[in-house]
């Protein structure tokens, strides 16, 4: 067998269960499935996050490689397989079938697969296949793009559903770039509607933020608009972005964490509709769910339906970008500023920024955490993101936004800032001033917000202008990392006014 066929080779199965519904998964199934008042689903893996540390993309298909995919093919050859066919994004003129193959023990994996994207077009030839056997003995996800266009992952020895959501997404993140002249977003997006001086107007807007910066949360929140004005939410993790700023949906589902959901009664709600697959979450002896309950793990799991959740709608697609907010949890910046150009926005999405907090590292509380596009499942060169999105911005007008929502000094930004400074950013209720120290605009005033307590220069004193060059050095120098990025997005990294 030639080296390319042992990922791309037609996958020969022992007894084949095809395309089975959402009622008979559910089924095989249900042997797993724990028992609780709510009568939704609830399932429990023994891994229950990524393995990120154990994720190859494969360049060269190494002698180990091979032998250990030819090994899992003898496998399978003899086992009951369950195959899946779905699609990824709903446009019949744009989207990816995605066939996943699963160990028919593992029918839970394929219960959730198939309530988390849409039916599929019934293409022959699949754009992405996966893999996943998650007894087997060594634990290895490999990614493997074949020059086809297609690209193969096989899932080894992790029951995280996770990890076959990811390797269908991160596939068409890949294909997006390479094959469709976009760019695949790690970004939430949603629709605002807002009055303005020229009356009521659409703003599409993507939101980004490394996880525990509330990328989900202000993508559900509607920001106590009122109609006319409100919000519609379009998806909380992948978008794709064409040339022309149009946005594509990727998921029919929204798969949140629920380490916080009691504090978001309208997603907490959504938790129990009868639809929802809960995953990781602690069940009593009563049957009573228990989120806040993280004795399992911090990163339980809900698959909700999307017509559960309010100001959901059928349409997962943004028909132009307006705005894109890019959040960061730190304790240095004010809780909004305004990017000057398509460069300086590029170059912050190029850092994809947070802070490391004491709960998820303590040894490294307080330094910068920075993950390009502020996506972690990028698989080409990351200056090639930077540069594709630079361009895209180039093409059409988007307004451009830091959100912190972490402190500044001792003062916390409470989600109310938050929401309420975005939607007076929308509504053009908010006066903003150029900072020398930041190199970027600030708010001044916002019609809905007090912000006096959060004016940089009143609570750092004079320190503020050291802290700020310090932290635009140790930017640049990761920025300088990137040789193909292009060299106007570092020298617009800090404007001058």
């Amino acid at each position: 067998m030639n080296d390319d066929r042992v990922f791309t080779d037609k996958l020969v199965c022992g007894n084949l269960l095809s395309n089975l519904n959402s009622e008979q998964l559910k089924t095989l199934a249900s042997s797993v499935s724990i028992r609780n008042r709510w009568e939704i689903t609830v399932y429990r893996s023994r891994i229950r996050s990524r393995s990120a540390k154990d994720t190859h993309l494969v360049n060269k298909i190494t002698p180990d490689i091979k032998r250990e995919i030819g090994s899992v093919r003898e496998y399978i050859s003899g086992a009951d397989i369950i195959r899946l066919d779905k699609d990824i994004c709903m446009d019949e003129k744009f989207h990816f079938n995605v066939r996943l193959y699963v160990t028919r023990k593992f029918a839970r994996i394929a219960h959730m697969f198939d309530a988390n994207f849409f039916p599929s077009s019934n293409i022959e030839e699949p754009d992405i296949v996966i893999v996943m056997v998650p007894e087997w003995e060594n634990r290895a996800i490999y990614i493997y793009p074949s020059d086809k266009g297609i690209v193969h992952n096989f899932v080894l020895g992790t029951d995280y559903y996770g990890e076959a959501k990811m390797a269908a997404l991160r596939s068409a993140l890949y294909l997006t770039g390479e094959y469709r002249n976009g760019l695949g977003l790690h970004a939430g997006g949603k629709l605002f509607r807002v009055k303005t001086d020229s009356g009521i107007s659409e703003k599409g807007a993507l939101i980004f933020g490394l996880s525990g910066t509330g990328k989900t949360t202000i993508t559900i929140n509607d920001h106590g608009l009122i109609p006319p004005e409100g919000i519609s939410i379009l998806q909380d993790d992948i978008m794709l972005l064409r040339d022309d700023a149009f946005a594509y949906g990727t998921e029919h589902s929204f798969y949140i964490k629920t380490d916080n959901v009691t504090s978001q009664p309208e997603i907490f709600h959504a938790t129990q509709a009868p639809m929802a697959i809960a995953e990781n979450v602690w069940v009593d002896d009563e049957g009573e769910i228990d989120f806040d309950n993280l004795s399992l793990t911090s990163n339980g799991r809900c698959l909700v339906p999307r017509f559960a959740l309010p100001h959901s709608r059928d349409d997962v697609n943004l028909s132009k970008v307006s705005c894109i907010f890019f959040n960061t949890r730190r304790d240095d910046l004010p809780p909004i500023g305004k990017l000057s150009s398509a460069y300086q926005a590029a170059a912050y999405f190029m850092l994809g920024e947070s802070m490391i907090t004491s709960a998820s590292d303590p040894k490294l509380a307080g330094k910068s955490k920075r993950v390009v596009g502020f996506n972690p499942f990028i698989l080409t060169d990351p200056a090639k993101e930077g540069n594709k999105f630079l361009e895209i911005l180039k093409k059409n007008k988007i307004d451009a936004y830091i959100v912190n929502t972490g402190r500044i000094g001792k003062s916390n930004i409470t989600p109310q800032i938050t929401m309420g400074v975005i939607k007076d950013a929308l509504k053009g209720q908010i006066s903003w001033k150029f900072d020398n120290d930041l190199g970027y605009f600030i708010a001044d005033k916002s019609e809905s917000c007090d912000l006096s307590n959060f004016e940089p220069h009143k609570i750092f004193g004079s320190d503020y202008n050291f802290m700020m060059k310090k932290l635009y050095g140790e930017r640049m120098e990761y920025l300088s990392k990137f040789s193909g990025l292009n060299r106007k997005i570092l020298e617009h990294l800090k404007e001058t006014k």
